[in-house]
């Protein structure tokens, strides 16, 4: 859910050297194609008249799958008669969904059968794939790392109210900057199924670094109000700062295939800036215990959930101009330095020896290629006006 400009840290899991590999590699493509990259500047002059073309578009285009969309009552979500698993709204843990939700089974495949068609549309010959194998990234993180992730609450997600002081200094924020700022907006890799990006409904991101509230800067600000509240939350875990996205705009008819998070986004919060919708956009929130649960977020009030656990989308396509919120992320205390040793100790020497060799192979085929007695080859990170390119 992390938007353009994000550092993203792979790391395997604790799993047998073949299969830590795999999801190794499973995971970096799954990133590569996820991040948006790059971005556009685009003035704000009035909200309302930027995003009126999306909103109109969605309210108009009646051959679009996502205008029809069925969606459970998101106040009947929490009863019983009304709660469902995985992969009746949307693919999740499978690429294919289950007939025994609150759904219409064949409207909800054929709308993400119409999700990947747009998305493959988008595709060259050289690109075929691309999709498809974005997906198959997706489905298999969903199945396979809940179990392997330390859990550090009972359901994994609470909605509570923000701070106060953290309320108020996103209000002055919003009111003061929206008309002001160049939002940058996010461009997305061919093949990323991040969200709908090729429908044109756009993702801005606002930046928050250069604003005070208070006397405060309100990156600071907003680190300082979340984290004792994700520590207590979190029964108590010490914290620190993993990442802090701007504001991301959510527009027209933007829909979130559900997704884990990677290291270090272990303990979040998604916090409520600001909305402009025909009804609400609930969060499809998957704790614990398996089961679904529609999470609203008004003015005032955050999500606190456990990123590498709980599986988290938004299957149904806003209706509405936008919604504005801020990613914020922590992990526990010296976590990412332990898990990198836990991983390194549980090597074995097989896996040491056969990364040794595919090394060494890779080099002898560039030096076939090579007159390693020219003085001019170094290596790649030596610039020519380096003194090492020199020998000095």
């Amino acid at each position: 859910w992390h938007g353009s400009g994000a550092q993203y840290y792979i790391r395997p899991f604790s799993r047998p050297p073949g299969i830590r590999i795999t999801m190794m590699l499973t995971l970096a493509l799954m990133t590569i194609q996820l991040l948006c990259i790059g971005s556009e500047a685009v003035r704000l002059t009035s909200l309302g008249s930027l995003f009126e073309d999306a909103a109109l578009t969605h309210k108009n285009n009646a051959n679009d799958p996502s205008s029809s969309a069925s969606r459970p009552d998101s106040t009947k979500a929490a009863d019983d008669d009304a709660s469902y698993g995985l992969d009746r709204s949307f693919p999740i843990q499978h690429d294919k969904l289950i007939d025994d939700g609150p759904f219409d089974h064949d409207e909800r495949q054929r709308f993400y059968d119409a999700f990947m068609d747009g998305c493959r549309a988008q595709e060259n010959d050289r690109q075929k794939g691309l999709c498809n194998q974005a997906e198959a990234d997706r489905i298999a993180t969903n199945l396979m790392q809940p179990s392997n992730m330390k859990n550090y609450t009972q359901l994994g997600y609470e909605k509570v109210a923000a701070p106060t002081k953290l309320v108020e200094a996103l209000k002055h924020f919003w009111k003061t900057q929206q008309r002001q700022h160049n939002p940058l907006k996010s461009k997305f890799e061919v093949g990323s199924t991040y969200m709908n990006h090729w429908t044109h409904n756009d993702l801005f991101r606002m930046n928050i670094d250069d604003e005070k509230y208070s006397s405060k800067h309100l990156r600071p600000l907003i680190w300082d109000e979340t984290k004792p509240i994700l520590e207590k939350w979190a029964g108590g875990t010490a914290l620190t700062p993993s990442s802090l996205f701007g504001v991301q705009i959510f527009t027209g008819k933007n829909v979130l295939p559900h997704r884990l998070d990677t290291l270090p986004f272990l303990i979040n919060a998604i916090i409520h800036v600001a909305d402009e919708v025909d009804e609400p956009w609930p969060i499809e929130v998957y704790g614990h215990d398996g089961k679904a649960q529609n999470v609203t977020l008004e003015a005032g009030s955050m999500l606190l959930y456990e990123g590498q656990s709980v599986i988290i989308g938004r299957p149904y396509p806003m209706k509405g101009q936008y919604q504005a919120e801020i990613f914020v992320s922590f992990e526990p205390l010296g976590y990412s330095r332990q898990h990198d040793q836990q991983q390194d100790a549980s090597m074995d020497e097989s896996l040491l020896s056969s990364l040794y060799s595919n090394s060494w192979q890779d080099w002898a085929r560039v030096a076939k290629k090579t007159d390693l007695t020219d003085k001019a080859v170094v290596p790649w990170y030596i610039e020519p006006r380096d003194e090492e390119y020199y020998g000095r």
